[in-house]
């Protein structure tokens, strides 16, 4: 088919637009208005025989805030899908397209192109005649893209209508791999990933997969692990562990915990300045192999200091029940949300406490009921800010964070059920500790204070094992101290005590 070109003066008021796969961007209508103000108009819009806009609607948009009534124009005698390829060609090569409407402005001309008979078919081959037909190859460098850039782009088109339409007009439009992952999902995740996204309940990609995925995923409840209740007592060294981080149920669930973003904090990081990271959060493996170590099935475990809430889904994955304190009402909210969704348990089962759980006042007059104690206690000397309480240990200087815990070891002292050496029968208060940097001071390793004051209240340390830290700064450490001339411990103290 043969085209004839022609430029004329065509009144503003009668150019027709038609739907627009791309909307207008009102600074490029200015900056162009401007510009023709200056110098006029350099490229003229394109329209077909019948006044239907073809190309140029910026241009267009900016005659009529000018107030100009005619505006040159070039027609061009084509049928309509000539016309609109003009269109989506206009679109991709001078407009600044997000990854999902480039998407759909690939797809739409692939379309256009097979109409019009341009494109190879997947019927051709060497006895087909196809000399002149377009391959994806050349489809791709028509628009100034690589075949593997171009498939990319396209894998976009995928994603459901309705969340395309949600996402089109948003920032997460301009990530390109994580839109390629959405739409390999299936359309409920896809939604709901959205969902997830504009509500702000997620502000990156990464968390809202997370979530998504783990949306309806209820965590098995195990009786116990490997050991052999009989055999646990017999010999137990002291030792150092490295637990190393795995990728098992468990850990999923506790991680929806440590990953709502709303947790995050600002805190400096060595010489990086300011560094948006997670608070601590324990390694279920590890919480998973002492809570099954010391407790027996039905047990009821205790942690005044719930934190992460790692230590309540565990006991509640091996089938304990669970009393915890949580003083931050974010990181409680998500811990009862992760409970509630994710593992099947009745209510007697699970109780979360709001406030500091130092003081116990809702166990005043119960006594010996706790079977086990599993926490580990927030940092002094602010090195960890983990809410704005002034009640909260790790807003207090060493003086008031110590008699705090001397006032908690005293309550679980009555609330813990006595153990007996005979008959191997051990009722655990376990407490993981570390050291705090104590600014010039170099650092105080708090497992010191916690020895010295549970042996006040009649606590026998019965184990100690030292956990590696996986500190990504280990080599960086190891350098700065030694030419600072002193040593600070790469590891956390776990304290094993009992009450006979």
């Amino acid at each position: 088919m043969t085209a004839s070109m022609q430029v004329v003066d065509t009144a503003v008021s009668d150019v027709v637009v038609k739907f627009r796969l791309r909307q207008p961007s009102e600074d490029k209508v200015n900056e162009i208005a401007e510009s023709i103000s200056q110098v006029g108009l350099i490229n003229p819009i394109t329209i077909d025989k019948n006044k239907n806009l073809l190309a140029g609607f910026h241009r267009y948009l900016a005659y009529q805030k000018l107030g100009i009534s005619t505006i040159p124009s070039i027609v061009q005698d084509r049928d309509d899908r000539y016309s609109e390829l003009v269109e989506v060609d206009e679109n991709l090569k001078r407009n600044e397209l997000n990854h999902i409407e480039t998407a759909d402005h690939i797809v739409r001309r692939e379309e256009l192109l097979k109409a019009l008979g341009l494109t190879k078919s997947s019927g051709d081959n060497r006895f087909t005649s196809s000399e002149g037909k377009l391959r994806i190859k050349d489809i791709a460098e028509g628009i100034g893209l690589s075949e593997r850039s171009y498939q990319k782009r396209k894998q976009v088109s995928k994603i459901h209508p309705e969340v395309k339409d949600l996402l089109v007009d948003t920032e997460f439009a301009d990530s390109l791999l994580d839109l390629i992952k959405l739409s390999s999902e299936p359309d409920d995740i896809q939604k709901l990933v959205c969902k997830l996204l504009i509500t702000g309940k997620c502000r990156t990609w990464k968390m809202a997969f997370y979530h998504a995925k783990l949306n309806e995923f209820k965590l098995t409840r195990e009786s116990h692990l490997s050991f052999d209740i009989k055999e646990r007592f017999g010999d137990f060294p002291k030792s150092i562990m490295k637990f190393q981080k795995v990728e098992d149920d468990l850990k999923k669930v506790c991680d929806l915990v440590n990953h709502d973003e709303s947790l995050r904090v600002q805190k400096g990081a060595l010489r990086f300045g300011e560094t948006p990271i997670r608070l601590h959060q324990m390694n279920p493996e590890h919480s998973k192999f002492s809570i099954d170590y010391y407790t027996n099935p039905g047990d009821l475990v205790l942690d005044p200091f719930n934190g992460r809430g790692t230590t309540a889904i565990t006991a509640l994955s091996l089938n304990r029940k669970f009393i915890g304190y949580e003083i931050n009402p974010t990181s409680s909210q998500r811990t009862r949300e992760v409970v509630e969704k994710h593992i099947d348990v009745s209510g007697d089962e699970f109780q979360l406490i709001d406030g500091c759980g130092c003081e116990m006042k809702e166990f005043e007059g119960k006594s010996e009921f706790i079977d086990a104690v599993f926490s580990s206690p927030p940092y002094y000397l602010n090195a960890e800010p983990y809410s704005d309480d002034p009640n909260d240990l790790c807003n207090m200087e060493i003086e008031e964070f110590d008699s705090k815990i001397d006032v908690m070891f005293k309550n679980l002292s009555r609330v813990i059920k006595k153990s007996n050496y005979k008959e191997k029968i051990i009722h655990p208060v376990i407490m993981v500790v570390g050291t705090a940097r104590n600014g010039e001071n170099g650092i105080h390793d708090m497992s010191f204070s916690f020895q010295a004051i549970a042996k006040q209240h009649g606590f026998t340390l019965w184990d100690q094992m030292f956990v590696e830290c996986n500190n990504p700064f280990l080599v960086c450490s190891i350098k700065r101290n030694y030419e600072f001339k002193y040593v600070t411990k790469n590891y956390e103290s776990q304290l094993c005590w009992v009450k006979f």
